[in-house]
């Protein structure tokens, strides 16, 4: 009952509605556009290496321009910001979506046009990561944070579901039209949108007030032990994962015993599984202490891994193959949304309003950078070694890794730490 109340709370903001309502179109033509883009540019150059430089061109703002651009937008007005880089990738993929239509398109517009949409969302997720505690308080971000991931996860499901009609009826170019729909309308929603204390400084419009700005950011989020406890945690969780994001199709196939069909029990079951782990935190989050996000998401990650080998005999039962891999895939999906969600609360519950942004995209870059090395990684250990081997493995490093957390005591030492004082010797 009081998760109910919570959530029927947080929807009585008429602000938060349209911020939640703008997340949602937002998210619905991404889900379309991933699949659709995805198609353009392997019919495009029918080359699997056009589609790594896109991935990886993808995440480059993140990890190098994401945390300059967050103090830059620090001291700007954030709902400017997010209708200009709305409409900015509006523009890149009706661009995209043109080239396919009128056969003008080529792969190196394609890199242009993504590193152009990554710039602008570099810019876009600081800002929007400090606009929900202004509007909702710190007293109801639990529910705020957790019904927007699971809205967006429930489009995304939608998205991903229908993007094959959508394709077979209008082609791709139609689809990435859609997306630049909900660009425009995300953009107009958020125009209208009131925002208290969405002022513009009158600092940081120089070049030295800028880099001020800057080197206070890192100085303030450097000596904020949550923080840095929260980046090694995302860093880790995110390295973690690369196995089962890339290596999804030989898990099935090699593993599992199963085929294309195994890949969409995981991915469905998985995406359940997370919606089902966001609506309940804010209930468990009441239940249970801060470690416990920690410690058990961590060894229940490790125990899918190994597991996932251990029963590899069993998999020639088709009931318990199917029944096993959609019971593991929940539990994995909700297991993630429970420590993400943990993650985002605790980070906005432990930066200081004025540092949101600046530490936002710092967070972003460091916790995501990662993964391209990671899948590096994975890729020259796949071609040595079997995947179950590699699942084994990562399992086992990730079980050793939070037993240790558990013994050292060091998860309880620094989350019930009180780093105030940093607010207070960095204050600007």
């Amino acid at each position: 009952m009081a998760g109910n109340s919570g959530y029927r709370e947080v929807l009585k903001n008429k602000e938060y509605r349209k911020l939640l309502t703008a997340a949602i179109i937002n998210r619905l033509g991404d889900s379309i556009d991933s699949i659709a883009s995805a198609w353009i540019v392997y019919e495009l150059t029918s080359n699997a290496m056009w589609s790594a430089i896109v991935f990886g061109i993808n995440k480059v703002p993140s990890v190098i321009i994401a945390p300059f651009a967050g103090a830059w937008v620090e001291g700007k007005k954030k709902k400017g910001i997010m209708v200009i880089t709305d409409l900015i990738r509006a523009i890149c993929v009706a661009f995209i979506a043109t080239g396919v239509l009128m056969g003008f398109l080529k792969a190196w517009m394609i890199v242009s046009a993504t590193f152009i949409i990554s710039t602008a969302e570099a810019f876009r997720l600081p800002a929007g990561s400090s606009v929900t505690p202004k509007i909702l308080g710190k007293e109801n971000l639990s529910h705020g944070i957790s019904l927007t991931t699971a809205m967006s996860t429930v489009t995304e499901l939608v998205g991903m579901a229908i993007a094959g009609g959508i394709i077979a009826i209008i082609g791709s170019a139609g689809a990435i039209y859609i997306d630049m729909a909900t660009f425009i309308l995300s953009a107009a929603i958020i125009s209208t949108i009131k925002i208290p204390n969405d002022e513009e400084s009158i600092s940081n419009n120089t070049i030295q007030e800028y880099f001020g700005t800057l080197k206070m950011g890192f100085k303030y989020v450097f000596v904020n032990k949550v923080f840095l406890f929260l980046v090694v945690l995302a860093s880790l969780l995110n390295g973690i994962l690369v196995p089962i994001n890339s290596l999804m199709a030989p898990l099935a196939n090699e593993v599992i015993k199963g085929g294309a069909e195994i890949v969409s029990v995981i991915s469905v079951s998985f995406t359940v599984g997370m919606l089902l782990g966001t609506v309940i935190y804010p209930k468990i989050r009441k239940i249970i202490k801060k470690e416990m996000f920690v410690l058990g998401s961590g060894i229940g990650i490790g125990i899918y891994y190994v597991l996932t080998v251990l029963v590899s005999p069993m998999y020639g039962n088709a009931l318990f193959r199917y029944g096993f891999t959609v019971m593991a895939s929940l539990l994995l999906g909700g297991v993630i949304a429970l420590i993400n969600n943990f993650i985002n609360v605790e980070f906005v519950s432990s930066i200081d309003e004025k540092y949101l942004s600046r530490a936002s995209s710092i967070m972003n870059a460091m916790g995501g950078a990662v993964t391209p090395v990671m899948s590096f990684v994975i890729s020259i250990v796949a071609a040595y070694l079997p995947t179950s081997a590699i699942f084994f493995g990562t399992g086992i490093i990730d079980l050793i890794i939070f037993l240790y957390l558990v013994f050292s005591h060091m998860v309880v030492d620094i989350l019930y730490e009180d780093t105030n004082s940093s607010e207070h010797e960095y204050a600007e």
